[in-house]
């Protein structure tokens, strides 16, 4: 479809303020989204907090009016409607953050950092959120923004005065007493003392009213509610000390400043579900295909997105009105929007995908992605993106692997630590430290995969022990093997100057030692003499000890045995290494106490790699955890490392045609 040049324009427009709303970390995973290649994207994040307020902004509560600086979490606000809120987080102040005063046309005046995102609506009516920065921008192209008057205050004592009602018989009283004529432009003035001022102004703002003031006079449109102001300059002017919360308002709104203006919060999710729409009408995706936004439960996914799904859809592109109940949104262009839980995912399944956007994933169930949702996305080729902290090693993790290099071209991972979110200055970043264990700071603050508590293999990381390696036909190769019928595993392995690396792995599901000595063969196996038997004497194979008396073939051969008659150089100790011997010598070989790297696996050991990292003890025990099954390459490549560089008990066993 070729473009003309005024969609060209609104598309670039519509980009550039994209960009202005969203951080550079978050732009970062925007721009990189519907390439023709990388459909899943990845996003793992720090706990990151929201954009900024001048410290000494109001904000009225329902117990009075309140600097942003003291707000704590738990304080009751005012979202937009006038209906209470809580507040659920609040960041340290922060020092040296680019800063506007905003002025609207009632004379008030609110200082905002660059990134603090409001609710505009242009002369149409059009509503969408814009940055601080944005406003100043595009009132220097001469448009015209209007910011929503809040509703009237219905609930508690507020600065003292009381509830909606007895609110209205007070301010007719002072009508009045204190009233004046009636001007030409349809409004009221009232004179009187500063104090009569400020109780009239509040008693208005309070009641959904705006009232423009100049010195002791008050005017209002009587028992004509406001709604809008009209953003009249936004002005940069020297950095101040902010600070930001959230709210559990479900449109993520409170008031703020004297005059009341709601103000807001919002984050990449919801821009990237108006793109999905607005990319299923360009591009004529199916209407059966939908759009869906997923959380651990649906109750969640409500709290968190549906108010501020409502405020990013334009409501020119709605079809009706929104369905509260089961939270859907539908499109002119017959497209939906839903919103999901999926601790019940199956009960999802009947409809196709075009993108889906998975938040909190660690705390979501990994068989909802496998079972339900990746499916449903295959008929349209759609996207999804997934964003977290995270949890351990778990789906989430996996997921993030999937995208980093080497893994999956389908995905695509992004990594951002709360310093690199901007919104956190380095004082705060530092209590944290000091407050937190190392491994709590490392996941919340750092975006770090932790490892499970009690894991094995603790030396292992990704970082320092995974890197590629290639097969050298010309030096010798070592195998570590576990006797295990299902499944048989064995892990390749070769040296290369000081270390040693894993190239490779085998693992066959129910089967026994000749086949694993032939599958090694075939693999690994130089020409000999007998062309239908290949030399296997370079080969030199670290067997479980145990295989030494057990005979898992027939005709009696013990297991070793049949290692040693196809021509393996076998070495095994005399008796069993203790666990913690083994434990000890791979994690030593994977980093020891100096720091130093002597063993590396290959990506493609993807078995191996997921065994070292998860493997871990039972619940109060040193015994690995084996009901998992991720023991058998752990033991395969321990009795090669430790057989490899243990103590003198282990000694070389020549083989003999005859071996029993």
């Amino acid at each position: 479809m070729r473009l003309t040049m005024t969609q060209a324009d609104r598309i670039q427009r519509h980009r550039s303020e994209t960009r202005g709303a969203l951080t550079s970390a978050q732009w970062a995973i925007y721009d990189a989204g519907w390439g023709n290649q990388a459909r899943f994207r990845v996003a793992v994040c720090g706990r990151r907090f929201g954009k900024a307020l001048a410290v000494d902004t109001l904000l009225p509560s329902p117990d009075g009016w309140i600097r942003m600086g003291d707000v704590q979490n738990g304080v009751r606000l005012f979202d937009e409607k006038g209906q209470p809120c809580r507040v659920v987080f609040t960041s340290e102040v922060m020092l040296g953050r680019p800063c506007n005063e905003v002025w609207f046309d009632d004379a008030t005046r609110i200082i905002a950092d660059d990134d603090h995102l409001w609710e505009v609506t242009a002369e149409d009516g059009a509503a969408e959120l814009m940055t601080t920065r944005q406003m100043r921008l595009s009132l220097q192209r001469g448009y015209a923004l209007f910011v929503l008057a809040c509703g009237a205050l219905t609930y508690g004592r507020v600065g003292g005065r009381a509830g909606e009602l007895r609110r209205w018989r007070l301010l007719r009283r002072l009508w009045r007493r204190f009233g004046g004529q009636r001007g030409e432009d349809g409004r009221c003035a009232v004179r009187e003392t500063a104090r009569v001022a400020d109780l009239l102004e509040w008693l208005c703002l309070s009641l959904g009213l705006v009232p423009k003031r100049n010195v002791h006079e008050v005017r209002w449109s009587v028992l004509r509610r406001a709604r809008r102001r009209r953003v009249v300059r936004v002005q940069p002017v020297r950095s101040r000390a902010v600070r930001c919360l959230q709210v559990d308002s479900p449109s993520r709104l409170f008031l703020c400043g004297r005059a009341l203006v709601p103000t807001h919060n919002t984050f990449l999710m919801a821009e990237e579900l108006r793109r999905a729409a607005r990319l299923a009408v360009r591009h004529a995706v199916g209407v059966e295909n939908e759009i869906w936004y997923g959380a651990p439960n649906f109750l969640q996914a409500k709290r968190v997105m549906w108010g501020r799904l409502k405020k990013a859809i334009p409501t020119r592109w709605l079809d009706g009105r929104p369905n509260e109940t089961s939270c859907v949104l539908r499109l002119k262009s017959g497209h939906i929007i839903r919103l999901v839980g999926l601790d019940a995912a199956e009960n999802l399944r009947g409809s196709g995908l075009w993108f889906f956007g998975g938040d909190e994933w660690a705390d979501c169930r990994p068989e909802a992605w496998k079972e339900v949702v990746r499916p449903m996305l295959s008929a349209s080729r759609g996207h999804a993106l997934f964003i977290g902290t995270p949890k351990g090693f778990d789906h989430f993790r996996d997921a993030y692997v999937l995208g980093q290099e080497g893994g999956d071209p389908a995905y695509r991972s992004f990594l951002f630590t709360t310093a690199d979110g901007g919104n956190v200055p380095e004082d705060e970043l530092l209590a944290a430290r000091r407050e937190l264990d190392p491994r709590t700071y490392r996941q919340e603050y750092c975006a770090s995969f932790e490892s499970y508590a009690g894991r094995v293999i603790y030396a292992f990381s990704r970082t320092d022990n995974v890197c590629a390696a290639t097969y050298a036909p010309n030096r010798p190769l070592h195998v570590g093997m576990d006797f295990n019928i299902n499944p048989m595993s064995a892990t390749i392995w070769q040296d290369e100057g000081r270390l040693t690396r894993q190239i490779d792995e085998i693992v066959l599901p129910t089967s026994n030692t000749d086949e694993m000595a032939e599958e090694i063969a075939r693999r690994y196996g130089r020409v000999g003499f007998d062309p239908a038997r290949p030399d296997v004497a370079h080969i030199t194979i670290y067997p479980d000890p145990a295989g030494a008396q057990r005979r898992t073939s027939a005709g009696g051969r013990t297991d070793v045995g049949i290692l040693k008659e196809r021509g393996f150089k076998v070495i095994v100790p005399r008796s069993h290494p203790p666990v913690r011997d083994r434990v000890n010598g791979m994690n030593r070989a994977f980093r020891d106490a100096g720091g130093n790297v002597s063993a590396t696996v290959d990506p493609r050991c993807v078995k191996s790699i997921e065994a070292y990292e998860r493997l871990t003890y039972r619940e109060g025990t040193n015994e690995p955890d084996k009901r998992q099954g991720y023991d058998h390459l752990v033991d395969a490549s321990g009795y090669f490392l430790f057989g490899r560089n243990g103590p003198e008990s282990t000694q070389e066993r020549p083989g003999f045609f005859m071996a029993r």
